[in-house]
């Protein structure tokens, strides 16, 4: 068994389970930089571009097939509809395991897709809590969504409607990872939450309207 600490070859570097971690180390980062970020295009373009590395080398160096690179995309997928698909919690669940797997299969020993996995997620889990402590949210995704909707079509009447919402009291009936559904005047809505994430059951007020989404964040009492 490849001990994951030894180069196989000083000419296959990105072949081995080390190098591997490495790209899975800073691929996390990556992505954790684009979830706080308002500017997070660069991050996640760096985020796909080192996966691609990742999985690539591995269907170069025939250490295994496409599995990996194909898992990892309906991942993606999967975790693009929760972020864009109000509620469906389900979908983030299914993404989120089959980007975990994918990252386990890229490695010669699936112990060691694992042990990367910890690791890499306990370092951004760290990361990201310093980050909390000097004033950053998870505003990133919200503003992926938001810049998303600015390039849809919107029914001008239905907008003028929902702004009259603004400065309402609303109360979440799903959790908004960014986005969500509300009651407002027991009516419901979609909407996104302000700081990225937010759980069900929350009392909220209307601080904007983006599309045809509120936009909320908590209330202060």
């Amino acid at each position: 068994m490849r001990n994951i600490f030894l180069l196989a070859n000083a000419d296959v570097f990105l072949l081995t389970d080390i190098a591997a971690f490495l790209l899975v180390l800073i691929g996390m980062f990556f992505l954790s930089l684009a979830l706080i970020n308002k500017k997070q295009t660069a991050y996640i373009t760096l985020f796909f571009l080192i996966h691609l590395i990742l999985f690539g080398s591995r269907i170069l160096c025939q250490t295994n097939n496409f599995y990996p690179l194909a898992i990892f995309i309906f991942g993606c997928i999967f975790i693009v509809l929760e972020i864009f698909i109000p509620g469906f919690t389900l979908t983030g669940v299914i993404g989120i395991l089959g980007y975990l797997t994918s990252i386990i299969l890229a490695f010669s020993d699936y112990k060691y897709g694992l042990l990367a996995i910890i690791i890499s997620l306990n370092l951004n889990v760290t990361f990201i809590r310093f980050m909390f402590k000097k004033g950053y949210t998870l505003k990133g995704l919200t503003h992926f969504v938001l810049s998303t909707q600015s390039n849809l079509k919107e029914n001008k009447e239905e907008i003028d409607e929902l702004e009259k919402l603004i400065g309402k009291e609303a109360k979440s009936i799903s959790s908004l990872g960014p986005t969500g559904f509300v009651l407002v005047d027991e009516v419901k809505y979609n909407a996104i939450s302000y700081d990225g994430y937010l759980d069900n059951n929350l009392d909220l007020k209307v601080i904007a309207v983006k599309g045809r989404y509120l936009i909320v964040d908590k209330e202060v009492k």
